[in-house]
Protein backbone atom coordinates (compact mmCIF):
# COMPACT_ATOMS: atom_id res chain seq x y z
CA UNK A 1 0.00 0.00 0.00
CA UNK A 2 1.64 3.20 -1.09
CA UNK A 3 -0.39 5.84 0.82
CA UNK A 4 -1.32 5.17 4.30
CA UNK A 5 -1.84 8.75 5.45
CA UNK A 6 -3.38 12.17 3.78
CA UNK A 7 -3.33 15.43 5.70
CA UNK A 8 -4.92 18.80 3.24
CA UNK A 9 -3.25 21.92 4.95
CA UNK A 10 -4.25 24.21 2.35
CA UNK A 11 -5.81 22.88 -1.27
CA UNK A 12 -8.70 24.50 -3.17
CA UNK A 13 -10.99 25.56 -0.42
CA UNK A 14 -10.37 22.36 2.11
CA UNK A 15 -8.00 23.07 5.08
CA UNK A 16 -6.42 21.19 7.59
CA UNK A 17 -8.70 17.81 6.70
CA UNK A 18 -6.43 14.42 7.71
CA UNK A 19 -6.99 10.51 6.61
CA UNK A 20 -5.45 9.05 8.81
CA UNK A 21 -5.16 4.78 8.47
CA UNK A 22 -6.14 4.38 5.05
CA UNK A 23 -6.23 1.09 3.91
CA UNK A 24 -6.14 -0.65 0.54
CA UNK A 25 -9.57 0.69 0.11
CA UNK A 26 -10.04 3.67 1.28
CA UNK A 27 -14.36 5.04 0.10
CA UNK A 28 -14.34 9.29 0.19
CA UNK A 29 -18.14 9.72 1.40
CA UNK A 30 -20.18 12.93 1.33
CA UNK A 31 -22.66 15.52 -0.03
CA UNK A 32 -22.04 18.01 -2.80
CA UNK A 33 -19.50 19.99 -2.57
CA UNK A 34 -17.83 18.51 0.52
CA UNK A 35 -14.52 17.74 -0.98
CA UNK A 36 -14.38 14.06 -2.06
CA UNK A 37 -12.87 15.32 -5.60
CA UNK A 38 -10.77 17.55 -3.60
CA UNK A 39 -9.14 14.56 -1.66
CA UNK A 40 -8.59 12.80 -4.68
CA UNK A 41 -6.43 15.64 -6.67
CA UNK A 42 -4.50 16.00 -3.15
CA UNK A 43 -3.77 12.34 -3.85
CA UNK A 44 -2.33 12.23 -7.07
CA UNK A 45 -0.21 15.63 -6.13
CA UNK A 46 1.18 14.17 -3.26
CA UNK A 47 2.37 10.82 -5.48
CA UNK A 48 4.33 13.24 -8.04
CA UNK A 49 4.62 16.34 -7.07
CA UNK A 50 7.26 17.77 -9.29
CA UNK A 51 5.63 16.00 -12.46
CA UNK A 52 4.34 19.36 -14.56
CA UNK A 53 2.02 16.51 -16.27
CA UNK A 54 0.40 15.66 -13.11
CA UNK A 55 -0.16 19.33 -12.68
CA UNK A 56 -2.32 19.16 -15.47
CA UNK A 57 -3.83 16.19 -14.98
CA UNK A 58 -5.01 17.18 -11.60
CA UNK A 59 -6.12 21.02 -13.23
CA UNK A 60 -7.62 19.64 -16.13
CA UNK A 61 -9.59 16.76 -14.16
CA UNK A 62 -12.82 18.77 -13.35
CA UNK A 63 -13.19 20.63 -17.06
CA UNK A 64 -10.76 19.83 -20.10
CA UNK A 65 -11.61 22.56 -21.85
CA UNK A 66 -10.84 25.39 -19.20
CA UNK A 67 -7.87 27.18 -20.02
CA UNK A 68 -4.85 25.55 -18.30
CA UNK A 69 -3.59 28.44 -16.19
CA UNK A 70 -7.02 29.11 -14.80
CA UNK A 71 -7.54 25.12 -13.77
CA UNK A 72 -3.59 25.42 -12.34
CA UNK A 73 -4.50 29.00 -10.42
CA UNK A 74 -8.16 27.12 -9.13
CA UNK A 75 -5.71 24.37 -7.02
CA UNK A 76 -4.50 26.95 -4.67
CA UNK A 77 -6.42 28.41 -1.73
CA UNK A 78 -6.49 31.55 -3.27
CA UNK A 79 -10.23 32.44 -3.22
CA UNK A 80 -10.01 34.56 -6.11
CA UNK A 81 -10.44 34.27 -9.72
CA UNK A 82 -7.30 34.99 -11.98
CA UNK A 83 -6.89 39.08 -12.88
CA UNK A 84 -3.98 40.04 -13.75
CA UNK A 85 -4.63 43.33 -15.99
CA UNK A 86 -3.55 44.85 -12.75
CA UNK A 87 -0.08 43.51 -12.44
CA UNK A 88 1.04 40.08 -11.38
CA UNK A 89 -0.79 38.32 -8.47
CA UNK A 90 0.99 36.07 -6.12
CA UNK A 91 -1.58 32.79 -4.37
CA UNK A 92 -1.56 32.19 -1.02
CA UNK A 93 0.66 28.94 -0.43
CA UNK A 94 -0.54 25.34 -1.13
CA UNK A 95 0.15 22.64 1.72
CA UNK A 96 -0.20 19.02 1.46
CA UNK A 97 1.51 15.76 3.27
CA UNK A 98 1.21 12.37 4.21
CA UNK A 99 2.82 9.09 4.96
CA UNK A 100 4.22 8.04 1.05
CA UNK A 101 5.89 4.59 0.81
CA UNK A 102 6.54 4.54 4.61
CA UNK A 103 8.39 8.18 4.30
CA UNK A 104 6.52 11.24 5.06
CA UNK A 105 6.25 13.18 2.04
CA UNK A 106 5.04 17.77 2.36
CA UNK A 107 4.78 19.81 -0.51
CA UNK A 108 4.57 23.31 -0.04
CA UNK A 109 4.03 25.86 -3.23
CA UNK A 110 3.39 28.72 -4.34
CA UNK A 111 2.37 30.15 -7.72
CA UNK A 112 2.86 33.39 -9.72
CA UNK A 113 0.05 34.75 -12.47
CA UNK A 114 1.57 37.35 -14.99
CA UNK A 115 1.70 38.48 -18.70
CA UNK A 116 5.44 39.22 -20.33
CA UNK A 117 6.17 42.38 -21.56
CA UNK A 118 5.43 41.80 -24.94
CA UNK A 119 1.63 39.79 -24.66
CA UNK A 120 -0.75 40.39 -27.18
CA UNK A 121 -3.53 38.83 -25.15
CA UNK A 122 -4.77 37.15 -21.95
CA UNK A 123 -3.79 33.99 -23.27
CA UNK A 124 -0.06 34.73 -23.03
CA UNK A 125 -0.63 34.48 -19.38
CA UNK A 126 1.95 32.97 -17.39
CA UNK A 127 1.84 30.65 -14.46
CA UNK A 128 4.95 30.39 -12.30
CA UNK A 129 4.59 27.10 -9.52
CA UNK A 130 7.91 26.70 -7.32
CA UNK A 131 7.47 23.89 -5.22
CA UNK A 132 9.26 22.50 -2.58
CA UNK A 133 9.22 18.97 -1.02
CA UNK A 134 10.60 17.94 2.46
CA UNK A 135 13.82 20.26 2.71
CA UNK A 136 14.86 19.83 -0.66
CA UNK A 137 15.55 23.02 -2.71
CA UNK A 138 12.40 24.47 -4.42
CA UNK A 139 11.70 23.80 -8.00
CA UNK A 140 9.94 26.03 -10.35
CA UNK A 141 7.32 24.96 -13.20
CA UNK A 142 6.63 27.40 -15.95
CA UNK A 143 3.29 27.04 -17.08
CA UNK A 144 2.57 29.32 -20.44
CA UNK A 145 -0.15 27.84 -22.68
CA UNK A 146 0.21 24.16 -23.24
CA UNK A 147 3.93 23.88 -23.05
CA UNK A 148 5.74 23.73 -19.32
CA UNK A 149 8.74 23.05 -17.21
CA UNK A 150 10.78 20.05 -16.92
CA UNK A 151 10.26 18.07 -13.73
CA UNK A 152 11.96 17.92 -10.54
CA UNK A 153 14.35 15.78 -9.46
CA UNK A 154 15.27 14.30 -5.84
CA UNK A 155 11.66 12.93 -5.39
CA UNK A 156 10.25 9.86 -6.46
CA UNK A 157 7.09 9.54 -8.34
CA UNK A 158 4.80 7.17 -8.42
CA UNK A 159 2.04 5.69 -10.22
CA UNK A 160 -1.20 7.37 -9.87
CA UNK A 161 -4.01 7.19 -12.34
CA UNK A 162 -7.46 8.62 -11.90
CA UNK A 163 -11.20 7.12 -13.56
CA UNK A 164 -13.32 10.11 -13.44
CA UNK A 165 -17.22 10.09 -14.44
CA UNK A 166 -16.49 11.33 -17.92
CA UNK A 167 -13.54 8.51 -18.76
CA UNK A 168 -14.99 5.89 -20.36
CA UNK A 169 -17.20 8.66 -22.40
CA UNK A 170 -13.45 9.45 -24.69
CA UNK A 171 -12.46 7.37 -26.83
CA UNK A 172 -9.36 9.36 -27.19
CA UNK A 173 -8.83 8.82 -23.36
CA UNK A 174 -9.17 4.98 -23.90
CA UNK A 175 -6.87 4.70 -27.14
CA UNK A 176 -4.18 6.37 -24.92
CA UNK A 177 -4.99 3.95 -21.89
CA UNK A 178 -4.89 0.89 -24.10
CA UNK A 179 -1.74 2.18 -26.14
CA UNK A 180 0.32 1.98 -23.24
CA UNK A 181 -0.80 -1.07 -21.58
CA UNK A 182 0.71 -2.15 -25.07
CA UNK A 183 3.97 -1.04 -24.89
CA UNK A 184 4.37 -1.57 -21.58
CA UNK A 185 3.32 -5.39 -22.52
CA UNK A 186 0.13 -5.98 -20.48
CA UNK A 187 -2.02 -6.30 -23.07
CA UNK A 188 -3.12 -10.00 -22.10
CA UNK A 189 -3.29 -8.87 -18.33
CA UNK A 190 -6.08 -5.52 -19.77
CA UNK A 191 -8.04 -8.83 -21.53
CA UNK A 192 -7.90 -10.81 -18.32
CA UNK A 193 -9.73 -7.95 -16.40
CA UNK A 194 -12.12 -7.25 -18.90
CA UNK A 195 -13.52 -10.88 -18.99
CA UNK A 196 -13.85 -10.48 -14.75
CA UNK A 197 -16.43 -7.83 -15.95
CA UNK A 198 -18.12 -10.14 -19.47
CA UNK A 199 -16.63 -12.96 -19.74
CA UNK A 200 -17.51 -13.52 -23.59
CA UNK A 201 -14.57 -11.12 -24.33
CA UNK A 202 -12.03 -13.17 -26.31
CA UNK A 203 -9.44 -10.04 -27.26
CA UNK A 204 -8.78 -6.27 -27.03
CA UNK A 205 -6.38 -4.37 -29.96
CA UNK A 206 -6.43 -0.73 -31.82
CA UNK A 207 -8.12 -0.02 -35.36
CA UNK A 208 -6.96 2.92 -37.40
CA UNK A 209 -9.14 3.81 -40.21
CA UNK A 210 -9.11 7.18 -42.38
CA UNK A 211 -7.02 8.51 -39.42
CA UNK A 212 -10.19 7.65 -36.74
CA UNK A 213 -8.44 5.89 -33.53
CA UNK A 214 -10.82 3.43 -31.84
CA UNK A 215 -10.60 -0.24 -29.66
CA UNK A 216 -12.04 -3.00 -31.32
CA UNK A 217 -13.32 -5.76 -29.16
CA UNK A 218 -13.42 -9.29 -30.38
CA UNK A 219 -16.78 -10.97 -28.66
CA UNK A 220 -17.98 -14.17 -28.57
CA UNK A 221 -21.39 -13.43 -28.88
CA UNK A 222 -21.33 -10.19 -30.86
CA UNK A 223 -17.78 -10.69 -32.87
CA UNK A 224 -15.75 -8.29 -33.43
CA UNK A 225 -17.08 -4.54 -32.90
CA UNK A 226 -16.20 -1.20 -31.88
CA UNK A 227 -16.07 -0.67 -27.67
CA UNK A 228 -18.22 2.39 -28.23
CA UNK A 229 -20.73 0.30 -29.46
CA UNK A 230 -21.50 -1.51 -25.92
CA UNK A 231 -23.06 0.56 -23.15
CA UNK A 232 -21.83 2.84 -20.28
CA UNK A 233 -20.79 -0.48 -18.13
CA UNK A 234 -18.55 -2.17 -20.67
CA UNK A 235 -17.21 1.40 -21.09
CA UNK A 236 -16.78 1.83 -17.40
CA UNK A 237 -15.12 -1.78 -16.80
CA UNK A 238 -12.83 -0.88 -19.73
CA UNK A 239 -11.58 2.42 -18.20
CA UNK A 240 -11.20 0.80 -14.58
CA UNK A 241 -9.24 -2.09 -15.88
CA UNK A 242 -6.81 -0.05 -18.45
CA UNK A 243 -5.91 2.40 -15.70
CA UNK A 244 -6.06 -0.41 -13.08
CA UNK A 245 -3.15 -1.86 -14.90
CA UNK A 246 -0.79 1.51 -15.44
CA UNK A 247 -1.29 1.91 -11.53
CA UNK A 248 0.43 -1.14 -11.06
CA UNK A 249 2.32 -1.15 -7.65
CA UNK A 250 0.93 2.44 -7.11
CA UNK A 251 -2.48 4.40 -6.51
CA UNK A 252 -5.92 4.23 -8.51
CA UNK A 253 -8.20 6.93 -7.68
CA UNK A 254 -11.96 6.54 -8.37
CA UNK A 255 -14.24 9.54 -8.94
CA UNK A 256 -17.94 7.84 -8.02
CA UNK A 257 -17.15 4.73 -8.44
CA UNK A 258 -20.44 3.32 -8.75
CA UNK A 259 -21.07 5.59 -12.36
CA UNK A 260 -21.70 2.96 -15.41
CA UNK A 261 -23.47 0.25 -13.47
CA UNK A 262 -26.54 -1.06 -12.17
CA UNK A 263 -27.15 -1.08 -8.87
CA UNK A 264 -27.85 -5.16 -9.10
CA UNK A 265 -24.33 -5.64 -9.85
CA UNK A 266 -22.46 -3.46 -7.99
CA UNK A 267 -20.91 -6.03 -5.33
CA UNK A 268 -19.81 -8.74 -8.01
CA UNK A 269 -17.94 -5.76 -10.26
CA UNK A 270 -16.46 -4.26 -6.99
CA UNK A 271 -15.72 -7.66 -5.91
CA UNK A 272 -13.47 -8.10 -9.33
CA UNK A 273 -11.97 -4.84 -9.22
CA UNK A 274 -10.34 -5.33 -5.49
CA UNK A 275 -9.33 -8.69 -6.38
CA UNK A 276 -7.74 -7.49 -9.16
CA UNK A 277 -5.97 -5.06 -7.53
CA UNK A 278 -5.18 -6.65 -4.62
CA UNK A 279 -3.21 -9.26 -7.18
CA UNK A 280 -0.86 -6.50 -8.70
CA UNK A 281 -0.66 -4.32 -5.59
CA UNK A 282 -2.90 -1.57 -6.91
CA UNK A 283 -4.53 0.88 -3.71
CA UNK A 284 -7.94 2.12 -4.36
CA UNK A 285 -9.28 5.69 -3.93
CA UNK A 286 -12.58 5.99 -4.70
CA UNK A 287 -15.29 8.50 -3.93
CA UNK A 288 -19.71 8.34 -3.69
CA UNK A 289 -22.47 9.42 -2.65
CA UNK A 290 -24.80 6.41 -3.30
CA UNK A 291 -25.96 3.91 -0.24
CA UNK A 292 -25.90 1.41 -2.74
CA UNK A 293 -21.88 1.49 -3.74
CA UNK A 294 -21.04 1.80 -0.05
CA UNK A 295 -22.58 -1.59 0.92
CA UNK A 296 -21.96 -3.40 -2.41
CA UNK A 297 -18.28 -2.05 -0.95
CA UNK A 298 -19.25 -3.49 2.46
CA UNK A 299 -20.56 -6.50 0.73
CA UNK A 300 -17.34 -7.53 -1.45
CA UNK A 301 -15.02 -7.05 1.06
CA UNK A 302 -16.61 -8.57 3.55
CA UNK A 303 -14.07 -11.96 3.57
CA UNK A 304 -11.63 -8.64 4.58
CA UNK A 305 -12.60 -5.86 6.67
CA UNK A 306 -9.59 -4.86 7.61
CA UNK A 307 -9.04 -3.69 3.75
CA UNK A 308 -11.61 -1.26 3.89
CA UNK A 309 -11.49 2.19 5.49
CA UNK A 310 -13.72 5.12 4.95
CA UNK A 311 -14.06 9.00 5.20
CA UNK A 312 -17.26 10.86 5.81
CA UNK A 313 -16.41 14.51 4.79
CA UNK A 314 -18.64 17.46 6.74
CA UNK A 315 -18.44 20.80 5.79
CA UNK A 316 -19.32 22.76 8.45
CA UNK A 317 -19.17 26.56 9.17
CA UNK A 318 -16.86 26.66 5.85
CA UNK A 319 -14.31 24.27 7.32
CA UNK A 320 -14.39 20.26 6.28
CA UNK A 321 -14.24 17.72 9.01
CA UNK A 322 -13.30 13.88 8.31
CA UNK A 323 -14.84 11.30 10.06
CA UNK A 324 -12.88 8.12 10.15
CA UNK A 325 -14.85 4.72 10.10
CA UNK A 326 -13.41 1.33 9.86
CA UNK A 327 -15.56 -1.49 8.48
CA UNK A 328 -17.07 -2.78 11.17
CA UNK A 329 -18.59 0.31 12.42
CA UNK A 330 -19.22 1.34 8.74
CA UNK A 331 -21.28 -1.92 8.86
CA UNK A 332 -23.08 -0.89 12.38
CA UNK A 333 -23.92 2.46 11.14
CA UNK A 334 -25.23 0.96 8.03
CA UNK A 335 -27.60 -1.69 9.69
CA UNK A 336 -28.75 0.99 11.72
CA UNK A 337 -29.92 2.69 8.35
CA UNK A 338 -27.78 5.64 8.83
CA UNK A 339 -27.50 7.47 5.31
CA UNK A 340 -23.95 8.61 5.29
CA UNK A 341 -24.17 10.70 1.69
Amino acid sequence: MILSELSITAFRRMSNVRLERMAPVSLVLGSNNAGKSTVLEAAALLMRPLEPTQWVQVARQRDVDAPLVDGLWSLFPSGAPLQVDDGPKQTRPLVLSGDVANEERRLAATALASLPWDAETSGDLTLRVEARVNKLRPHTLEFRRDSFAQSGEGVTSYRCFAVTPSTHRSTRNLVEHLSKVIDIGEKPLAVELMRLFDPEVLELDISAIMGRENIKVAHKDRGIVDLASFGDGMRRAAALALALIRAKGGLLLVDELEVGFHTSVLASIFSRLFLAAQTIDVQIIATTHSLEAIDAVIEALTPQPESLAAYYLQRKENQTVAHYYDTERLVRLRETGLDLR
